[in-house]
């Protein structure tokens, strides 16, 4: 029923006939005097900028947004949860996300969208560098709602001057059958959403959209590379490189590493958690995890990686009631009872 009763504060405001919709891109760009480069989570600067829409675009925006809103409403599977770095992955879950954990994001929610005046834009060439996402802004006389997607560069195209070894953009035109080269500036928009912010909450529709939307990969890149600061320095293990060079590709390795610190399992790594490592791959993977003559871990490729961080993160878990072993990634701490 909590899935229900937001979902239905949503369409309200949808359905009002006097909402007023506005729309906003989203930019992302590097503070001022910090490099790209640099290892910090809070180093990005996201601005909103007002665009003008046509009547035409007004209704397709408010159908997309019904659509969304509907689909879940009208399902009586979708349960509500907190979110997490890692969780089930099932499709019946819809994530909720307090606005004071999204860093720099949430300046330009509380300071720029819902308070603030944005300044307008006059050509899409002002901002297709550093566009990052857009957002739609529904405002009645009782509330409001920010709809967010995350929006690539490659959906936009400018009147920037193009040789034909590059991008060209081209029109149909079906008065003479010919298509042609379009110097028009244009975006395209499809009919999903990533989350909706109201109440001072996200409602997350799709996480890896809200994840790049606010700014979670910069958290996650941070995370892992303190988990690896630490697993380094108990010098335990030869060959944490691997795990670095694979990291670079692997969202969900950079992503499982996050949570394994939010987690603090590498807090404890010693000599007695790697032999119980040894024991428990055995049991139920009957692998052998590679050691080097002087009692450390030897890491060689993906496969040794792959064992080690499902080690390290409890992946193979017990179930307290049935006494069944499962295999997972999620999972979230819980206090016991005593």
């Amino acid at each position: 029923m909590q899935v229900k009763t937001k979902l239905n504060n949503i369409r309200t405001i949808l359905d009002d006939p006097t909402v007023s919709i506005n729309l906003f891109f989203i930019t992302r760009e590097v503070k001022e005097g910090v490099a790209k480069s640099a290892k910090v989570i809070d180093k990005y600067c996201f601005k909103a900028w007002n665009v003008d829409i046509s009547p035409e675009l007004v209704k397709f925006f408010i159908n997309v947004a019904k659509k969304q809103v509907t689909r879940v409403n009208d399902s009586d599977d979708y349960e509500l949860e907190p979110y997490s770095v890692i969780g089930d992955d099932l499709s019946n879950k819809l994530y909720t996300y307090a606005l004071n954990n999204a860093l720099s994001f949430s300046d330009v929610v509380s300071n720029q969208l819902i308070s603030g005046t944005p300044k307008s834009i006059t050509s899409l060439t002002q901002i297709k560098s550093d566009l990052w996402a857009y957002t739609l802004k529904f405002t009645t006389s009782n509330n409001s709602a920010l709809i967010f997607r995350k929006l690539s560069k490659g959906k936009v195209v400018t009147a920037d001057p193009q040789s034909m070894t590059e991008k060209v953009s081209s029109i149909f035109d079906s008065s003479t059958s010919e298509l042609k080269v379009s110097t028009q500036e244009s975006i395209s928009f499809d009919d999903k959403l990533d989350c909706i912010y109201i109440n001072n909450e996200f409602l997350v529709f799709h996480k890896s959209g809200f994840e790049n939307i606010v700014g979670m990969e910069e958290e996650f890149k941070e995370a892992a590379g303190g988990v690896l600061d630490i697993i380094k320095g108990t010098e335990l293990i030869e060959g944490v490189e691997h795990i670095e060079e694979q990291l670079k590709g692997s969202r969900a390795l950079l992503k499982t590493l996050s949570n394994i610190g939010k987690k603090g399992n590498h807090q404890n790594f010693d000599a007695n958690e790697l032999e119980k490592m040894k024991n428990v791959l055995h049991q139920f993977e009957g692998k052998e995890l590679k050691m080097t003559d002087d009692g450390k871990l030897l890491i060689e490729d993906k496969n040794d990686v792959g064992y080690f961080i499902k080690l390290l993160n409890d992946y193979y878990k017990q179930g307290m009631v049935s006494g069944k072993f499962y295999g997972t990634n999620s999972g979230q701490l819980l206090a016991v009872n005593s």
